[in-house]
């Protein structure tokens, strides 16, 4: 009888937690992040969840592209995606998008300290290899046995979170994958790969840094786990979505059926158990769950106001301003000679943070089109029109766009939560491990299990309750 009893109050749970009604989430952001949190609630609670997606400007968030006046479109924001994001992956292929392979095939790689190069990149891959011996030693076998050896750890994360395995704090999370990912947190990628990896310092100098230089606008002084991410990205295994990364947006948007309003947050009220939203044109409204999908810094560019909340909301930290810039031109190739030599298209990296730009790039549209004289250069700051000058005998058009685009690195990282406070989230807590498109994603679904493992406790104890009354 006892058995039978647990049974039936087991099946009241499932039942309750699968068929919740009146059940409204608000998701700030329609980045990749609020986007695919969207799109994994849908997959989760099904048509029983109504969801609200706040934003103020375009879908996609820091995935975005410019239309130049060839009439091609051009990526301006994340640009690049590894091979084995999982996510990522699966959303083009189940949303019937494409991919663009092999991004930077005919693009030779130069990287400049400021003076001359360090290396320059040959047509030849067997070339490369020996110049890459010859430079730095068979260390870099180690980095890349390293970087592999890491991804591999991150895997883990795909599996338990398809077993519906949820964490509250980023090292929670990173400790799943491997308990040393916590400690990269602490320690800077050039200390650890110095004296953990036993690294030559040149090594760390010219790739590590000119990794982080073009992924991150930032040194060799950030942690460890982010450079490791990093120095994923430099393997050359990249793609990107044709027509644009931010198609992935729409998509997860179209897909996960929730309502866009076009509206800027301007605060958000506590009220216990439910959480009310107010605009900038003063409209409200009232839900069960907030999910916050955008930066929480100390510079965010639309500040939002929380009231009542029962625990202080600890900002710390600040994102880092990454300034893109096309401009369609005739570059002076002679000034990075012997890189312009050899190719008609390819990108410089400096490595030197006395350098106006981080890196120059010679892109194509996002349709796998577009002209060869469109150039894009990541920058600290707005070019002015005497450094346009030094990089170019002309130009025909310029467009600028100025990212809030990653967390600014430091070491020892402070603890980050997902759980902000009770029923309300922040996704992108994720991004001071490192930001990615696909980091964005794990967050996301990290956040749409802990609202459903919240769901599931308080159907729990409600049970719980109602059995003991009736028992």
């Amino acid at each position: 009888m006892k058995y039978l009893v647990s049974l039936l109050l087991w099946l009241i749970t499932i039942l309750k937690c699968t068929y919740q009604t009146n059940f409204s989430i608000a998701i700030i952001g329609s980045g990749i992040g609020g986007t695919s949190c969207a799109y994994f609630l849908k997959e989760i609670f099904n048509d029983f969840v109504e969801v609200d997606i706040y934003e103020g400007n375009k879908i996609g968030g820091r995935l975005a592209t410019v239309t130049m006046n060839d009439g091609y479109e051009y990526e301006t924001g994340g640009a690049v995606l590894h091979i084995r994001n999982k996510y990522m992956s699966d959303f083009v292929s189940d949303f019937g998008l494409k991919k663009r392979m092999e991004l930077f095939n005919n693009q030779l790689l130069g990287i400049h300290n400021g003076i001359n190069f360090d290396f320059v990149e040959n047509s030849s891959e067997m070339i490369n290899v020996i110049k890459m011996l010859w430079q730095y030693g068979y260390k870099v076998k180690h980095l890349q046995n390293f970087v592999d050896n890491m991804l591999e750890k991150f895997e883990k994360i795909y599996q338990l979170q398809s077993n519906g395995k949820s964490f509250d704090t980023v090292n929670d999370l990173l400790s799943a994958m491997d308990p040393s990912f916590v400690h990269y947190l602490n320690v800077s990628v050039k200390e650890a790969f110095l004296k953990t990896e036993s690294l030559p310092e040149t090594l760390i100098q010219d790739i590590v840094q000119a990794s982080l230089r073009v992924n991150y606008g930032q040194n060799t002084g950030v942690h460890e786990f982010v450079g490791s991410v990093s120095m994923a990205g430099m393997d050359g295994s990249l793609w990107a979505v044709k027509g644009g990364n931010k198609r992935v947006a729409e998509k997860l948007l179209e897909k996960s059926k929730a309502r866009l309003i076009h509206e800027n947050v301007t605060e958000i009220i506590n009220n216990n158990n439910s959480y009310t939203l107010l605009t900038n044109t003063e409209k409200n409204a009232t839900y069960d769950y907030v999910v916050f999908a955008a930066p929480l810094s100390q510079n965010q560019k639309i500040p939002i106001n929380f009231t009542n909340l029962p625990v202080k909301l600890n900002i710390v930290g600040r994102y880092h301003q990454t300034v893109s810039t096309l401009i369609a031109g005739e570059l002076k190739r002679e000034r990075f000679s012997p890189l312009s030599d050899n190719s008609a298209s390819f990108t410089v990296i400096s490595t030197n943070e006395s350098d106006f730009y981080n890196s120059i790039s010679n892109v194509e549209g996002v349709d796998e089109t577009g002209k060869s004289n469109v150039w894009k250069i990541f920058s600290q700051q707005p070019l002015s029109n005497n450094q346009i000058d030094e990089l170019f005998f002309s130009t025909k058009e310029v467009k600028v766009v100025n990212w809030l685009a990653y967390p600014h690195y430091e070491v020892p990282t402070k603890p980050r939560s997902f759980h902000i406070a009770n029923r309300l989230y922040h996704i992108n807590a994720i991004e001071w491990a490192a930001s990615a498109m696909e980091m964005s994603c794990i967050g996301a679904k990290n956040v749409a299990l802990l609202i459903k493992k919240h769901l599931q406790n308080n159907t729990q104890n409600e049970t719980s309750q109602w059995s003991h009354k009736e028992l």
